[in-house]
């Protein structure tokens, strides 16, 4: 299992995102990855797009992973 911030389309640009999320994304017996790192959706974003984009920048870090199933899947404002 590895853990790394995502880039790409599923982080900020500049500084942190406005939330945070975990993914983990598995094919059972073959491979599994958990990532996290932040996201700042674009105006009239939605949870599920966020989801989307997310697995998309995973999968495209790692093509090992495209068809994963999702194990896990948080996205939360990231401020304490």
């Amino acid at each position: 299992m590895t853990t790394q911030t995502a880039t790409g389309a599923a982080s900020a640009q500049q500084g942190q995102g406005t939330h945070h999320f975990i993914i983990t994304l598995e094919k059972p017996g073959l491979l599994s990855a958990t990532q996290e790192g932040t996201f700042t959706p674009p105006p009239g974003g939605t949870r599920q797009d966020a989801y989307r984009l997310i697995y998309r920048s995973v999968t495209d870090q790692n093509p090992a992973l495209n068809g994963a199933s999702v194990g896990f899947f948080v996205l939360e404002p990231n401020q304490l």
